[in-house]
């Protein structure tokens, strides 16, 4: 399985949106939670190849976070 990762030093769980870069209509929204060792995985398996855009928002003791991050699925 295809994953990124992020590593915490708190538990994290939200949400997580990945959408294509060329496009703003379809995107993959996913409830995320981190394991015990504050490890989150975000699979990928169902994007396609190009180019992509990830949105992380979270919730840690009261205070709301948010990530952006673009990253790039090659051929196979």
């Amino acid at each position: 399985m295809k994953t990124i990762q992020f590593n915490f030093n708190h538990p994290v769980k939200g949400n997580a949106v990945l959408s294509p870069v060329n496009c703003t209509d379809t995107c993959l929204r996913i409830k995320v939670e981190s394991s015990k060792d504050n490890l989150l995985e975000i699979p990928v398996n169902n994007c396609s190849e190009g180019k992509w855009k990830l949105t992380l928002n979270w919730e840690h003791e009261g205070r709301m976070f948010a990530h952006q991050e673009d990253f790039e699925i090659m051929p196979k």
